[in-house]
């Protein structure tokens, strides 16, 4: 089989996966240009420092939480086209292949940004990307060809093929399936019949969970003045419901629920008004970050109304697990 990459880069959270089986997850997080500091070799290692051409280097994930002050870099469409983003691509192709190698790749957008922006981001996606991880040798990944599909696409996509790329015979790949994706800034809804998209049912939204974590992050901080935690911090408390102040575990929901509660009233409002004709469905699938932390809230609610609602088994790599077996479908 040919060398597949598959690659989402979210404003919340950057994944990859390769057909070798590495994978990239780490926050969608630009530093300023890191300075070296004194660490032991190990410390090192863990660092995520991305180099390019240009000799700048640049903190990513959690090493630009931790060692810089960071900014988070322009959060809009066209933001794809920018130099955060492809930093953000580089390191994660650094964590999926080791030294020079060619590779096929998929990738993708949000729905409302499919449309004008996947010829541009395809284009800018082939060819030989050179940069350096942590100061080593230069590496370049050279992408042969490439593909953009939207998001939720992906995560339809996971559910209706096989690990080969072969397709399944499932509710997923011959009846008619709506797919939430709830993201850090977006909220895709999908429709597809037979694996074909149905346009009066899709639709792209604005509507995501950045807003709430910066809300809870806030709240917490006015509560607890010692800390003062980022949004991405936040998203990884949640699925566990306490975070740590001092050494002590504290219990999240009072500072969660006040927006995590409206939240789940708008998703549901977005989805009556997009899909007005639940009873058409054969199957209903929640995806994204945003479904592993409001998915059960929203399964309990929906699942009157909508036929079959399931929270996807790896919500927060449905999209990404899919590009790679669309890749496998495309280049056999």
């Amino acid at each position: 089989m040919k060398n597949l990459t598959a690659v989402d880069i979210g404003f919340n959270q950057v994944k990859g996966t390769s057909a070798a089986g590495a994978v990239a997850d780490f926050p969608s997080i630009i530093g300023t240009p890191f300075k070296e500091s004194f660490a032991r070799d190990e410390a090192k290692k863990a660092r995520l420092v991305i180099t390019l051409p240009d000799g700048q280097s640049w903190p990513v994930g959690m090493t630009a939480l931790e060692q810089s002050d960071y900014a988070t870099g322009r959060q809009d469409s066209e933001w794809v086209m920018g130099n955060s983003w492809y930093v953000l691509f580089c390191a994660a192709l650094s964590e999926l292949h080791k030294g020079n190698v060619n590779t096929n790749l998929v990738s993708g957008l949000p729905l409302e940004d499919w449309e004008p922006l996947a010829e541009k981001l395809e284009g800018r996606l082939i060819g030989a990307h050179r940069f350096k991880r942590n100061g080593g040798r230069w590496q370049t990944v050279t992408v042969d060809d490439a593909l953009v599909i939207t998001q939720g696409y992906g995560a339809l996509v996971n559910e209706a093929l096989a690990d080969s790329g072969r397709i399944l015979t499932n509710v997923f790949s011959q009846g008619t399936v709506a797919i939430a994706d709830i993201g850090g800034k977006t909220c895709n809804l999908l429709v597809t019949k037979d694996m074909d998209v149905v346009g009066r049912w899709t639709r792209g939204d604005g509507l995501g969970l950045l807003k709430a974590l910066k809300n809870i992050a806030r709240d917490i901080h006015r509560e607890h003045s010692t800390i003062n935690p980022k949004p991405r911090e936040v998203a990884t408390w949640l699925p566990t419901g306490v975070f740590e102040v001092g050494g002590e575990s504290i219990d999240i929901t009072p500072f969660s629920r006040p927006h995590l509660a409206p939240l789940v009233d708008q998703v549901l409002n977005l989805l009556s008004e997009t899909w007005s004709e639940p009873g058409r469905f054969s199957a209903t699938l929640l995806v994204g970050g945003g479904s592993v932390i409001l998915g059960n809230e929203l399964k309990q609610r929906m699942q009157n109304v909508y036929p079959n609602v399931t929270i996807a088994s790896d919500a927060r790599f449905a999209n990404v697990n899919g590009y790679l077996k669309f890749a496998k479908d495309t280049w056999r």
